[in-house]
């Protein structure tokens, strides 16, 4: 609000104040820069809210406060604390942290009654030796400041219960501390220690204790006298942890530890003792360098939180930490009851058509030579064994043979994984730029940055070809840990040489490689290996789910086990299985190469290819039953849809709709879509429509060397990925793609146009509120470029978001000049307001903020009051009402503050759910609640009290009682929570119901209208009831501005609260399962981007 609409707002709220006898005001977020002189007649408060204004002063009226209690003075911009502080003598709460402060003045001495002081995220390098007066205080916030010393008084302070110094320049723990033996809570965390002293076993009624962000590699063993801690932190996520490299010993001592975090501490591994630690409720070990955890994890009853993340963990146990804790649980029990060692990888050969790759894994294998092979088509897998030299360890190597053309490429980069040995095959006589030796290695190396790749040359018989290669110009490009070696050889025996010209050499050296590979040697589950062997030993390439489970049950894998087997074999592509699909759950793929193969037959069809890619069933069908190639068997009729379902899955494919009036039978193959952009775009005009903006971003696909690379395949993937924002998605003549782009619609979110600009993916975006689409597609093309949650992804690769330059243009040639957003935001945070033009000969310095106008994560997702937003989206959902929820053009009346406003709605309810994103490993996340008895507010003293809570599906954002049938209690749970977890939770619950009540009034999904006027009241009564609960568990708060608060800020600055209060959803987790393990029949589904959501049952076939 204007700064004068501010001061009259806040001395209208003083006036009612004074007339009320209130003894709370709140003049929070407000933009005050003074505060109003009429606040010296409250005499009756006790408790003033003044944070994140702009305040530079305090009025010396606010000496007249004589009954304060407590004052929050925080985000504000004030240099020094006012003198009249000091008549402030009942006092007991002062906040004066995030301001400009360089001191603390003497006069605090007279504020006795403190027993809560926050002075953190000021500027101050000393402390008043007269803090010792201060005798009540028992929490003291220093952080964030210059500290490098505390005065000695510090030790007079024997209510002290909590002390914050982290975030300051201490290199040393200062000694006055081991006095104050009475400490629960000692936060150390980002300073410059190097050494922990050993008088700090003193300190036994340490309960609390954090020294992560420091440069700590050893912590001394007399920590083992701290028996009371509770909670210990190494190393915390965002923040950092201390070179360590292995767990303290003396934490095997600390049997009342509930949470153990040692984020970055360059652990190599976890001890067996750490089962020892019964009371265990939250390990953290994010970003370390483990590959297994010891079975005694599984002993732990109270662990409700394992993190894991940025590991190189071993294949089976990252398989089942995506799945969740009781996954890796029952992967530890299964291991805990028989393991054995695995020594087997895959064996890759790639390379153009007919250079003898077949031929070549028949040598390696010993078979005998076979005159006139057929082509490869697809895929051919068979067996080489090996035998590590220095061991003598038998090793099996997968050998996948791939079909060499062009076309494949897309569809066989998803079969590319570690752990392999790549072999890029060329023939000599058609040279190696025929033979496409660079970008076979390029196309690896940008699948599997760490790959291994032997390039050997065949046809080396006599009379044949000398290989002519430049070696060092590929050992420059790819460096000697990705190009290992070079070989020529003959696969085909000769009277000089009937054991095949140079195979043994290279069979030693792929054995070399093998030995050395990440995961080779590694203990598994002995249950899953004999699964996996007596399903390879079947020779079958598929079976029913049944009978799958059946073989489990066998072995002694019964329930979740025996599903978490299957999972995991999936995740790790032994075989293939969709859980929640109808048409694939109750089939297992055994064998990916029969699949691949089916997949070539649709790929190399000259009639597809002719249509563009538009292919019906019936066609694909006659293909899998006759293939066009001879000697090639055709697949059971059944299995047909199977396969198509299955090229969905891959995304390869998607069914379009030829006839909105008739069932469609037709599918899209987007590899083959149309070579040339449509001449006319529709509704693209050169400049953006009325009402609409425009923004535009860059992705930048670059290799690791910061190289202009190409994601081969990207845009095939797009298409499929991004057909429910189709043009054509209602009637597929309107569709709008070829091979280097797409254009999209996303109803009140505005329409796109993709488009690759040589290895960059352009993407505008023109909307009332453009932010929301743009942050969405950037996202996307992010996730599938560089996750490594992406099975189908460039893990060599990542994607650098750019923007284009901006008025004025030193080289008149505006749009030119990119800049990565990830360095803009890092020179504004650190208080840079310009950068330079990236283009040669161009000296023009540009403004940061205007650049980061085109980036969606500078935008704030909503800054204006909720009551006026409430009310824009309150005659949204009127309009909505009487509109057909099929009709594409539904929102085409709504004005454009209308449907600025529904975006930003989005945006922030996607900004919500991504920040959860780990907690739905185990729960779903949306719920909302009220309290069961009526007289609950009447009870101000209240302790503990039942509440009813109300699950959401987190696909149609409605709660269960929306989607269920009439009268159905499924998804309603009682559950009594205590006054403290509610007051804790409190910071992320206000965020999810104000989220929710904002959501709620225009929530559609595909198949339902927005919700009826009754059922919208009743769950805008319970949004409003439960705010009202946190109010009143929390001691109030301003419910109408709390909810917005820094709402300004921008993306990349976004409070951390709501991820620091996962532990709260976590816990609520937790309390739910022991009423309803089914969570109200709500089903955990994973998305395309391998997240989870809990949905309604009626939507688990959306994914």
């Amino acid at each position: 609000m204007a700064r004068d609409e501010a001061y009259r707002e806040a001395s209208h709220r003083i006036e009612a104040a004074r007339q009320e006898g209130a003894t709370k005001l709140y003049l929070s977020n407000m933009e005050l820069t003074e505060v109003p002189e009429a606040i010296a007649s409250l005499t009756q408060l006790q408790t003033l809210h003044l944070s994140n204004n702009q305040l530079t002063e305090v009025p010396r009226a606010i000496a007249s406060l004589t009954q304060l209690q407590k004052l929050d003075l925080s985000d504000n911009q004030l240099t020094e604390v006012p003198r009249a502080i000091a008549s402030l003598t009942q006092l007991q709460t002062l906040h004066l942290s995030d301001n400009q402060l360089t001191e603390v003045p003497r006069a605090i001495a007279s504020l006795t009654q403190l027993q809560t002081l926050d002075l953190s995220g000021n500027q101050l390098t000393e402390l008043p030796e007269e803090i010792k007066n201060l005798t009540q205080l028992s929490y003291l916030q220093l952080g964030y400041n210059r500290l490098t010393s505390l005065p000695e008084g510090i030790a007079e302070l024997r209510q002290l219960h909590t002390l914050v110094i982290g975030g300051n320049q201490f290199i040393e723990l200062p000694e006055i501390l081991r006095r104050l033996i009475q400490l629960e809570k000692l936060y150390l965390w980002k300073n410059n220690l190097t050494v922990i002293p050993q008088w700090i076993s003193e300190l036994r009624s340490l309960k609390h204790l954090a020294i992560h962000s420091n440069r700590i590699e050893e912590v001394p063993d007399s920590f083992k006298e701290l028996q009371k801690l509770k909670s210990l932190s190494l190393g915390m996520a965002g923040l950092g942890g201390n070179p360590l490299t292995q767990l303290p010993s003396f934490v095997q001592q600390l049997k009342e530890l509930e949470i153990l975090e040692a984020v970055d501490c360059e652990l190599n591994v976890l001890p067996d003792w750490i089962g020892e630690l019964k009371e265990l409720k939250k390990i953290d070990l994010t970003a370390n360098y483990l590959t297994e955890l010891p079975t005694s994890l599984s002993q732990l009853p109270q662990l409700e939180e394992l993190s894991l993340n940025d590991n190189s963990l071993n294949p089976d146990l990252a398989a089942a930490y995506e799945q969740g804790i009781e996954a890796v649980m029952q992967y530890l029990r299964a291991r805990a009851e028989g393991e054995v060692t695995l020594n087997e990888a895959k064996l890759i050969l790639v390379g153009e058509g007919e250079v003898g790759k077949s031929c070549l894994l028949g040598a390696l294998r010993g078979d005998a030579w076979v005159d006139s092979r057929p082509t490869t088509h697809g895929i051919e897998i068979k067996p080489v064994i090996v035998t590590a030299p220095d061991s003598g360890t038998e090793i099996t190597l997968n050998g996948w043979d791939f079909g060499g053309q062009r076309v494949y490429r897309p569809t066989h980069q998803l079969f590319f994984s570690a752990p392999a040995v790549y072999l890029v095959v060329w023939k000599p006589r058609e040279g190696p730029q025929q033979g496409f030796v660079k970008e076979w290695i390029t196309l690896i190396k940008h699948r599997e940055p760490d790959a291994k790749v032997l390039v050997v040359a065949t046809h080396g018989g006599p009379g044949q070809r000398q290989p002519d290669i430049d070696r060092q110009e590929l050992l420059d490009l790819f460096g000697s840990d990705t190009v290992v070696d070079f070989f020529y050889v003959d696969s085909k025996p000769n009277e000089e040489n009937p054991n095949c010209t140079g195979i043994a050499a290279l069979r030693e050296a792929i054995a070399n490689i093998s030995a050395t590979l990440p995961g080779m040697g590694r203990s598994v589950p002995t249950k899953w290996q004999h699964i996996r062997e007596q399903l390879e030993a079947s020779g079958k390439t598929h079976l029913p789910y049944s009978e799958v489970i059946a073989l489990c049950e066998a072995q002694g894998l019964e329930g979740f086990a025996a599903e978490l087997f299957v999972r995991v074999s999936h995740t790790l592509g032994y075989l293939i299985h969709y859980h929640y699909d109808s048409t694939l759950r109750d089939i297992v793929i055994l064998k990916p190469d029969w699949l691949a193969k089916a997949i070539s037959f649709v790929l190399d069809d000259k009639i597809t290819r002719r249509r563009n890619g538009l292919v019906e069933f019936d066609y694909l069908s006659q293909l899998w039953s006759h293939p066009p190639f001879a000697g090639e068997e055709g697949y059971p009729k059944a299995l047909h849809p199977v396969f198509l379902r299955l090229m969905e899955r891959f995304d390869l494919s998607y069914k379009v709709v030829l006839d909105p009036a008739a069932p469609s039978s037709t599918s899209l193959i987007a590899q083959l879509v149309r070579d040339n952009r449509p001449e006319q775009l529709p509704n693209w005009d050169e400049q953006p429509g009325a009402g609409d903006r425009q923004q535009v971003q860059i992705c930048r696909i670059v290799d690791d060397r910061g190289q202009l690379a190409n994601a081969e395949g990207l845009f095939y993937q797009l298409i499929v990925r991004l057909h429910k924002y189709s043009l054509g998605r209602a009637n597929y003549e309107n569709s709008i793609h070829w091979q280097r782009g797409l254009m999209l619609d996303n109803d009140y979110n505005g329409r796109a146009l993709l488009e690759q600009v040589g290895t960059d993916v352009k993407i505008t975006v023109r909307a009332a509120y453009p932010e929301r689409f743009l942050s969405y597609l950037t996202e996307e093309i992010k996730w599938l470029v560089e996750n490594p949650n992406n099975p189908f992804g460039w893990k060599g690769l990542r994607c650098n978001v750019m923007v284009s330059c901006i008025e004025p243009c030193g080289m008149n040639t505006l749009g030119h000049g990119l800049f990565e957003v990830q360095k803009l935001i890092e020179s504004k945070k650190k208080d840079r307001h310009e950068f330079p033009c990236p283009i040669s000969g161009c000296d023009e310095w540009q403004n940061i903020d205007q650049l980061l106008y085109n980036a969606p994560m500078s935008q704030p997702a909503l800054n204006e009051k909720l009551t006026d937003v409430q009310a824009t989206l309150q005659l949204i959902r009127k309009e909505l009402q009487v509109k057909d929820q099929r009709d594409q053009l539904r929102y085409q009346d709504l004005t454009t503050k209308q449907l600025a406003t529904i975006s930003r709605v989005d945006q922030q309810f996607a900004d919500l759910m991504q920040m959860l994103t780990d907690e739905a490993k185990e729960g779903p996340r949306l719920f909302s609640f009220k309290p069961v008895d009526p007289g609950f507010f009447d009870r101000p003293k209240w302790m503990s009290a039942k509440f009813q809570l109300t699950l959401w599906c987190e696909h149609s954002v409605k709660p269960l009682t929306a989607l269920n049938e009439e009268g159905s209690k499924q998804g309603i749970i009682e559950l009594t929570l205590s006054r403290e977890w509610l007051a804790k939770a409190t910071p992320f619950l206000k965020i999810l119901f104000k989220t929710l009540s904002l959501v709620a009034p225009v929530a559609v999904s595909a198949t339902q209208l927005v919700m009826d006027d009754p059922t919208y009241a009743g769950i805008k009564e319970e949004l409003d009831l439960g705010q009202k609960s946190l109010d009143f568990a929390s001691k109030g708060g301003d419910p109408i501005l709390d909810w917005q608060a820094k709402s300004d800020a921008p993306k990349w600055e976004s409070d951390e609260a709501i991820r620091a209060q996962g532990s709260m959803l976590r816990e609520l987790h937790a309390l739910l399962k022991e009423e309803d393990p089914g969570f109200g029949g709500l089903m955990r589904v994973q998305t395309k981007r391998r997240e989870f959501l809990w949905v309604h049952p009626q939507f688990v076939g959306e994914y």
